[in-house]
């Protein structure tokens, strides 16, 4: 799957391009310009200059979150949805001045503020933006029982989950049964760590 440079100026979604499609490209010949080609010509040259703004993704793959020298995240240009699987990617630029796409959740483990201020910064925020009705867990904070006061007993036993995409103040309690359907190695994990 290939990427490929964005605007990121208006709200409105981007769509990624595979390598199987083709991009139509018009080359529109300028008489005053010193250098006249065919038209033949001037499309390869269009053509091999589209595919140079070709931008890497998952860049963060190769970067460690212990390295000192490792390039920062300098701001998120633009997003583009992937409606199928309900996941989010950013076109990021980097302090060394590379540019690449990376999962939302991804740069959310690397650099979170970054991630929460770009929601921010749109008017409809991250739900608005997306129109999402699924999300994925990024992670297990807590665990405990909750009190139902409209029933005045206790639910199951209940795990406070961080969305992807959503800050720490924006958790909420879910059921076990359902956290072990969603993610059981994330669940796993951590059950082991807390010896639950």
């Amino acid at each position: 799957m290939s990427f490929y440079r964005t605007n990121g100026k208006s709200d409105e979604t981007t769509r990624a391009i595979s390598r199987n499609e083709k991009i139509a490209i018009i080359a529109i010949p300028d008489p005053e310009s010193p250098l006249s080609t065919s038209s033949e010509q001037s499309a390869s040259l269009v053509e091999e200059a589209a595919t140079k703004e070709q931008l890497s993704y998952f860049r963060l793959d190769f970067i460690g979150k212990i390295d000192a020298y490792s390039p920062k995240a300098i701001r998120i240009t633009s997003h583009a949805l992937v409606r199928r699987i309900h996941c989010v990617w950013f076109t990021v630029e980097w302090s060394d001045g590379a540019e690449s796409w990376e999962p939302e959740f991804a740069l959310q483990g690397y650099q979170p503020e970054l991630v929460y201020a770009y929601w921010d910064t749109k008017k409809r925020g991250r739900d608005g933006s997306t129109r999402f009705d699924k999300f994925h867990v990024f992670a297990i904070l807590d665990h405990g029982s909750m009190w139902d006061h409209s029933r005045r007993c206790a639910k199951p036993f209940c795990y406070k989950i961080q969305w992807v995409g959503y800050d720490e103040k924006d958790h909420s309690w879910e059921p076990a049964a359902k956290i072990a359907g969603i993610v059981p190695r994330m669940k796993e994990e951590y059950d082991q760590m807390h010896g639950l």
